[in-house]
């Protein structure tokens, strides 16, 4: 076994994943200076995102399994910075559309067990939504913040799906 080149391969993915999270405070900045009204991109972005916090502040609380709670927690945090960015350049989020009002009220009314599995399938649908919204988005120049905040948050939400899929094998 040469675990001397996994070593090195493990070091240099962690050297790669820091510049990376180095680099994204410098494109958010840079990219907060383009100070502009509501977007599709945003529109789409601040409909999906204020909802995933919104649900993942009652995961937080009524969550039976410690994962999943977790899981919530740090959901709550991205999506609170994630909308912080977005409406810092006067941004802001339409109202939320029925069909989530709709999941709201299905969360709001389960609990244990079949409140964690159905707060999970909802953040793994969101995320996959989310990733549609960013996936055009990423990379484009001239960077602005729409093309900041996408190419950021793409990493992201593959992990979240990673996290989510292996939670959801978990809980059943």
């Amino acid at each position: 076994m040469n675990t001397g080149k996994l070593h090195i391969t493990r070091r240099n993915a962690l050297i790669g994943m820091s510049g990376s999270l180095l680099a994204a405070p410098v494109l958010v900045s840079t990219a907060l200076a383009d100070n502009h009204s509501s977007t599709d991109y945003t529109n789409k972005t601040l409909t999906i995102s204020p909802f995933s916090l919104a649900i993942s502040e009652m995961a937080t609380v009524k969550a039976a399994n410690p994962l999943v709670r977790q899981f919530a927690e740090l959901e709550s945090e991205e999506q609170t910075a994630v909308s912080k960015v977005i409406e810092s350049t006067g941004a802001t989020p339409p109202p939320r559309p029925a069909n989530l009002d709709d999941i709201y009220r299905k969360l709001e009314a389960a609990s244990g067990d079949d409140f964690d599995r159905l707060y999970i399938s909802t953040e793994i649908t969101g995320h996959e939504d989310l990733l549609a919204v960013q996936t055009p988005e990423a990379g484009k120049n001239p960077v602005n913040v729409d093309v900041a905040t996408a190419t950021i948050l793409i990493a992201f939400i593959h992990t979240h799906l990673a996290m989510l899929a292996e939670i959801r094998k978990q809980i059943g």
